[in-house]
């Protein structure tokens, strides 16, 4: 077993033996591999509420779906030029809750939910919107059902809209 050096032999270059590999499952291996993977790339995002961390002191991390569902829910309660050098983050939703109680306004609604998600949150796919009049019109429940990247398990929160004056 070993290297051929000979320059006149036609398997110059090559092994002299068979080499044996060892079978590896690879659907187990894939499996440790995706599993590593998206503990790397879970996402992260601060506690808005600012609650220390028991261990570090540090301020409190959201992961995962809860880290997204609380994006979601600010982007939704931004409004359009609210934020400095980014005037085109948030949306118009604010401005919607004065609009009549009818079919069209609750489609605006659904479509202006739908836009700023896709728009500004990456980390989630949007897969359903509801949205249901409650209160005779001053205020609106929303039911949003999405995927976060590289989970499986679909999310479902619900949060509600209401009008308020500056």
């Amino acid at each position: 077993m070993g290297y051929n050096t000979d320059i006149n032999s036609k398997n110059f270059g090559n092994w002299e033996e068979d080499v044996v590999f060892e079978e590896v499952n690879i659907s187990d291996e894939q499996a440790k591999i995706n599993n590593i993977l998206s503990e790397m790339h879970q996402p992260k995002d601060l506690s808005l509420k600012f609650i220390n961390n028991p261990n570090t002191g540090d301020v409190g991390l959201k992961t995962g779906s809860n880290a997204v569902r609380e994006s979601i829910k600010n982007l939704i309660q931004t409004g359009r030029y609210e934020r400095p050098f980014q005037p085109t983050l948030g949306s118009n939703i604010q401005n919607l809750l004065f609009e009549p109680n009818d079919l069209i306004t609750m489609q605006l609604l659904e479509d202006e939910i739908r836009t700023v998600i896709e728009n500004w949150e990456k980390r989630a796919r949007v897969m359903d919107v509801g949205i249901e009049s409650i209160r005779d019109g001053f205020e609106y429940k929303v039911v949003i059902t999405f995927s976060v990247v590289n989970e499986t398990e679909p999310v479902t929160f619900t949060t509600f809209l209401q009008r308020t004056r500056g």
